[in-house]
Parts: structure tokens; C-alpha cells; sequence
């Protein structure tokens, strides 16, 4: 069943971002877990300018097969050398306008991004990765509000942080039981009982290693209760609380195991 949710702090957030005239790149954040399920297309589809993806959380990503290109990036903001390869990304992008600039007598141009994604895809991280010391800084450009921050990476290039706007249609709940357990939405957007369902299902299959050891065979409901009697999380009549177990493993999931949600098996 499609998921249908777009509130409208989202919807404004998303005009805003459309509003925005001095632009020269799109860097789209998105998580490495699950790239084709975070990117948004709604996002770009109205600059029409080049694109970066950077798919971030790389030391939590599974995905083995993937080649690193000019337009797509797969790192980690706990790898200080992946900073270079965002900037030598940007370089490559900028090539060909770098050198058709300098033949006009302008020697050190400054380009503008613009870094959107999901939310809690890791967008402001990234910024503050990249960011020199002094990361904030202010401009009165043509076509942007006035005021608005900035931050400066280095003398060439300034990045726009945005809010992260969700996609405005989930078109299956697997794909939403996956950005639940990236985390770009909330826990309480979809019944959590079905997420971790899901997700017991998908280690089952692809990372049976993960679980606790010796219970490949249970079905979720005996898991869910092999957790709950080796945590002790029973109600105060001595009842089983199903739902903690459900809490708990949700928790633990979600920035602890090394996974690729997309892995087709």
C-alpha cells in the first residue's frame, strides 16, 4: 500500500528550496544503506544543474559493488581523506567552467551548492565536515532571501545547508520500512511492530549473523520474546513486554549494523 505523508512545514520547505536562484550545484545527500530508496527525485527535478549524490554512513553499508564516480560519492564524515574527494569531486564538475572563466580574466571563481536530501540523512553533518573553521557566513545575492547563511568550504566553494524534506509519495511500505530503519522518518510515522517485522525478516535472509546467535529458525514472535527474556523486559505483573523488545531492537538496528537494504535476496 502506498504511504501518502507530506505535512506542510515540508511542502514549505520544499518551495523555499525552490526558490533559491544561485545555485551551480545539487549535492543530494543520501544513505548508504539504501541509496535508491533515499534519493528524491522531487528534490532536483526543478534545477536544472549538475548533480553530486553523496551517499553517506559508508562504515554502516554493506554494498561492496558500487564504483565511486564524478557523480556519485560513497564515504564517511569518520574519514577525514573523504573530505578531499568531496572537493576533487567538486573540481571535476567545475572543470570545463573553471577554464572558460579564467580565459575571461576571472582567476578565482566561487560556485554556489546547494545540499538537500531526506531527513537525517546526515545533510548538516556533511556541511560541517567540509566547513573551514569559520563556518558561517552571510550573503545578499540576487534571487536569494536576504540574510541567508552560508557555509564557505574553502575560497571557491559555499554550501547552502537545507531542512530535509521527505519524499511526497512512499510508493510501497517496504520502502518506508527502510527509510524507517535509516531513520529519515520517524518511528511513529509507520506501526513499528511491522518495521522491525521487516527488518527481522530481511537479516533472516541476508545477514543472519547479525541476530542473536541460534535463532535463525524462530519466527518474529519467538525472537521478539528470546529478546525479551535475555533483557528482562517484562511488565510489573511479569508480562511480557513485547513492546520494549520491539523499542529496543528498533534502537539498536538503526546506526549499529553494517547493512545494505537494497541487497536483493
Amino acid at each position: 500500500m502506498a504511504i501518502n505523508w507530506f505535512p506542510g512545514h515540508m511542502a514549505k520547505t520544499l518551495r523555499d528550496i525552490q526558490s533559491i536562484k544561485n545555485v551551480d550545484v545539487i549535492i543530494e545527500v543520501v544513505d548508504a544503506r539504501a541509496i535508491q530508496t533515499s534519493i528524491n527525485k522531487e528534490l532536483t527535478k526543478t534545477f536544472n544543474k549538475p548533480k553530486l549524490v553523496v551517499a553517506l554512513k559508508s562504515d554502516l553499508s554493506d554494498i561492496s559493488d558500487i564504483e565511486t564516480t564524478d557523480n556519485l560519492l560513497l564515504g564517511s564524515i569518520k574519514n577525514r581523506k573523504f573530505k578531499n574527494q568531496v572537493i576533487q569531486a567538486l573540481d571535476n564538475i567545475f572543470l570545463t567552467k573553471k577554464q572558460q572563466l579564467k580565459s575571461k580574466g576571472l582567476i578565482h571563481p566561487q560556485f554556489y551548492g546547494l545540499v538537500i536530501g531526506l531527513p537525517n540523512v546526515g545533510k548538516s553533518s556533511l556541511i560541517n565536515f567540509l566547513g573551514t573553521k569559520t563556518k558561517m557566513v552571510t550573503a545578499n545575492l540576487p534571487g536569494v532571501t536576504k540574510n541567508r547563511q552560508l557555509v564557505k568550504i574553502n575560497d571557491e566553494y559555499f554550501l547552502y545547508d537545507t531542512a530535509g524534506v521527505l519524499h511526497k509519495r512512499i510508493h510501497n511500505d517496504i520502502d518506508g520500512y527502510k527509510l524507517a530503519l535509516i531513520g529519515a522518518i520517524k518511528k511513529e510515522i509507520l506501526p513499528l511492530s511491522d518495521v522491525v517485522q521487516w527488518g527481522y525478516s530481511y537479516l533472516r535472509r541476508n545477514y543472519p549473523h547479525l541476530l542473536l546467535p541460534n535463532t535463525n529458525n524462530l519466527n518474529f514472535v519467538s525472537y521478539i520474546e528470546t529478546i525479551c527474556n535475555k533483557y528482562k523486559f517484562f511488565k510489573s505483573n511479569l508480562e511480557m513486554d513485547s513492546e520494549r523488545g520491539i523499542n529496543f531492537l528498533y534502537n539498536s538496528w538503526i546506526n549499529n549494523l553494517k547493512v545494505n537494504y537494497e541487497k536483493e535476496n
